[in-house]
């Protein structure tokens, strides 16, 4: 028997060996890759906040700093100077960004990990969440958001004090309408509505204005479906 077992042994060809190490395993590869989706899905949603958040500040300090053009016209002819006014609403702009920075940077660095930890907690065995402070991410951020509403306060104040005070203590006169485009096919303007008509007309005379409308809302609307995408896929 013992012979015959040897010779049964020569006839097994060599082991051949499998070493897997702890990412070979199915548990630690799919939480890799759930986090490898994440990072990904956290480098690219910042850039689309900022940009929103960007034009926001932008139409907000430009329409506040428009509809403040009778009070900058009275502080100029009380005996203030430039400098005075424009810091007045330079400061109210950093203070405002400030502090919606410094929330911001409290409900992102806590409550969101938070939620997404709970959440993977029910599917894998982790040990306890341990915060590390991004301290170079939330400078960034805070100089990003004052920069952005203070600049654009900066410069829409120092357009408007160009004018003499007895101008600026006055309402701004709209702008000359031009005849647009859609006037000219005479077929369709005839069959719009007064109400319809001035907003065609608005909407040409205030390009910017408009413009900035438009891709605002288009931004937070994208944002809204790729949320609800992100759901539907995880």
């Amino acid at each position: 028997q013992i012979i015959r077992g040897e010779n049964e042994l020569e006839k097994i060809s060599a082991a051949s060996w499998y070493v897997l190490n702890r990412h070979s395993h199915i548990s630690f590869a799919d939480y890799e890759s759930t986090t490898k989706s994440v990072d990904s899905i956290a480098t690219v949603f910042p850039i689309f906040f900022f940009l929103v958040a960007a034009l926001v500040c932008l139409t907000t300090m430009t329409r506040l700093v428009a509809e403040q053009r009778i009070f900058i016209g009275t502080y100029k002819a009380l005996g203030y100077d430039n400098r005075s006014i424009v810091m007045k609403y330079v400061l109210y702009a950093a203070l405002a960004s400030a502090l919606g920075a410094v929330i911001g940077s409290l409900i992102g660095m806590h409550i969101f990990p938070k939620v997404i930890y709970q959440s993977w907690l029910l599917k894998y065995t982790m040990p306890p969440l341990k915060y590390i402070g991004q301290i170079p991410l939330i400078v960034i951020s805070i100089v990003m958001g004052i920069s952005v509403t203070t600049v654009t306060a900066y410069f829409s104040c120092n357009r408007e004090l160009r004018e003499m005070p007895s101008l600026l203590m006055r309402p701004k006169a709209p702008k000359a309408g031009k005849v647009i485009l859609l006037e000219r096919v005479r077929f369709l303007w005839k069959r719009l509505s007064f109400s319809q008509k001035v907003t065609a007309r608005n909407i040409f005379r205030y390009k910017k204005r408009f413009f900035m409308t438009i891709i605002g809302i288009a931004g937070c609307t994208a944002l809204l479906l790729a949320g609800f995408g992100l759901n539907n896929s995880i």
